[in-house]
C-alpha cells in the first residue's frame, strides 16, 4: 500500500511540475506575443469584414450544446462569417446537427494528457497538422470557450483577435479577456459563453438568452421510425426514453432500481414503450436498470450514433435522465424531459428547455460539483440522489405527459 501511495504522490508531483513549466513557458510566449501587438495594433472587428470565426470547446457533449447560443449570437452579428468549431472527435457528429455551425475540426486533447501518448510521434504530427490548418484558414475572430488548452490552440491559430476568460488562459496569450472564470459568478453555462460572444462584438440579450437548437435530418428520423417499428413501437405509441448514465462522476447517477420502478409504472399504467440509452461504457448501469424492470424494455445503449440518438429523442414523448449530454441534446430538440440533479447546480447546468422539469433535493452539501473534478460524494452517501423517490419522478413524468395523454383519450 505504501508503494502505491508513493507512486501516486510521485505522479501528482510530476504532473504539478509539468503544469508549472507549461505555465511559465506559455506566459513567456504570451509576453512576446503581447509585445508584438504593441507594435501592430489590431482594429476592433467590423461586422461587414469578418468572414471566419473559430470557437474552441474541447470538453463534454452537454457543454458543447450549451455553447450553441454563443454561435447564434455571433452569426446574427457577423452575417457574412462562417463559424468553425474545434471540438473532441466524438462530438463532431453533434455539431453536424447544429445549423449555424459551418465547419467542424476535431482534436483529441486526451492524447497529450496520458504520458505514454505524449511520446508518440504520430500525435505530434497530427497536432502540428491541425495547427497548420488553423493558421492557413486565417480566422478573424477566435473564442476560447473553456480551459487552458483551448487558449493555447487559440494562440497557435494565429488569429489576431482572441477572446476568453482570464482565469482559464495563460497570461498574455489572448488579446481580450473577461476577468475571472467559470463559477466565480453563479450563472448558467450559456450565459458564460454569451458573455464571451459579447466581448467579441456580438449583440447579446443576456437576460433572455436564445436556446440551443439542433436539427435532425428527415432521413435520419425516418430510419429511426422504421427501426422502432421493428420492435412494435408505432408512430402513435407513447415513447419514453430513459438515459440512466451520466459522465464525469458516479454521484450524478440516480439508482438503477429507482429507474426500473419508474419505467415499470409508465409501462404498466400508461402503456408506454420504454427505450434505454447509454454509451458502451454505461452498459453495466443500463443492465442494472433492465434487471430492476418488471417488463422487458428496448435497450439501445451503445448502439446509436449521436444523430441516431438525436432522432430517437426527437421522436420521444419524454426523456427521463440525470444531468447528462443527452439531457441537453433533448433540450435543443424541444423534447419534454424530467432531469434529476444531485451534485450539479441546475442554475448553471439545467437544460435550456421550457418543457424541462428539474428534480432535486436541497441539501446543505449540494450542489458540490464544479467540473474541476469528477462528481463523487465526499461523504459516501449520495443523499441528494437517494432521497428522490420513484413516486416523485413518476408524478413529474405524468405531469409532462398530460397533453399527450389527453390526445389519446376516447
Amino acid at each position: 500500500m505504501s508503494l502505491i501511495r508513493l507512486r501516486y504522490s510521485a505522479k501528482r508531483a510530476l504532473r504539478g511540475l509539468l503544469l508549472a513549466l507549461l505555465f511559465v513557458a506559455f506566459t513567456l510566449l504570451g509576453l512576446v506575443s503581447a509585445a508584438g501587438r504593441l507594435l501592430c495594433r489590431v482594429s476592433p472587428p467590423d461586422p461587414e469584414q469578418v468572414r471566419r470565426i473559430l470557437l474552441i470547446r474541447l470538453d463534454l457533449l452537454g457543454d458543447l450544446v450549451m455553447s450553441l447560443p454563443a454561435v447564434s449570437a455571433l452569426k446574427d452579428t457577423y452575417r457574412h462569417a462562417e463559424v468553425t468549431v474545434l471540438a473532441l472527435p466524438y462530438a463532431a457528429d453533434l455539431l453536424e446537427l447544429a445549423p449555424e455551425v459551418d465547419h467542424v475540426l476535431t482534436y483529441d486533447v486526451n492524447r497529450i494528457r496520458v504520458p505514454r501518448q505524449v511520446l508518440r510521434p504520430r500525435n505530434y504530427r497530427e497536432f502540428f497538422r491541425l495547427v497548420g490548418q488553423l493558421r492557413r484558414t486565417k480566422f478573424d475572430l477566435c473564442l476560447s470557450l473553456h480551459g487552458r488548452f483551448a487558449c493555447v490552440m487559440a494562440w497557435l491559430s494565429g488569429c489576431p483577435r482572441r477572446y476568453g476568460y482570464a482565469a482559464e488562459a495563460y497570461p498574455f496569450t489572448l488579446t481580450r479577456t473577461l476577468p475571472g472564470g467559470r463559477y466565480a459568478v453563479r450563472q448558467h453555462e450559456t450565459v458564460y459563453n454569451l458573455h464571451l460572444a459579447e466581448l467579441a462584438g456580438a449583440h447579446v440579450d443576456a437576460p433572455n438568452p436564445p436556446a440551443p437548437k439542433l436539427t435532425i435530418p428527415q432521413a435520419e428520423q425516418r430510419r429511426m421510425r422504421h427501426l422502432l417499428a421493428e420492435f412494435e413501437v408505432r408512430g402513435d405509441s407513447l415513447l419514453v426514453v430513459v438515459h440512466p448514465g451520466a459522465s464525469n462522476g458516479s454521484a450524478k447517477r440516480w439508482l438503477p432500481e429507482c429507474w426500473g420502478k419508474v419505467a415499470s409504472r409508465l409501462h404498466k399504467e400508461l402503456g408506454a414503450a420504454v427505450v434505454l440509452t447509454g454509451t458502451p461504457a454505461e452498459a453495466e448501469v443500463v443492465q442494472a436498470v433492465v434487471r430492476a424492470c418488471a417488463f422487458k424494455p428496448l435497450v439501445m445503449a451503445g448502439q446509436t450514433s449521436i444523430p441516431q440518438l438525436g432522432a430517437l429523442l426527437k421522436r420521444a414523448n419524454l426523456l427521463l435522465s440525470s444531468d447528462s449530454g443527452p439531457a441537453h441534446v433533448a433540450a435543443a430538440l424541444g423534447t419534454p424531459q424530467v432531469t434529476i440533479f444531485g451534485p450539479t447546480d441546475p442554475l448553471v447546468y439545467a437544460p435550456c428547455n421550457p418543457k424541462a422539469l428539474v428534480l432535486r433535493r436541497e441539501l446543505a452539501c449540494s450542489p458540490c460539483y464544479d467540473a474541476r473534478a469528477t462528481a463523487e460524494c465526499r461523504f459516501g452517501h449520495v443523499n441528494c440522489m437517494r432521497q428522490l423517490t420513484p413516486d416523485e419522478v413518476y408524478e413529474a413524468a405524468v405531469g409532462l405527459l398530460q397533453k399527450r395523454l389527453q390526445q389519446v383519450q376516447p
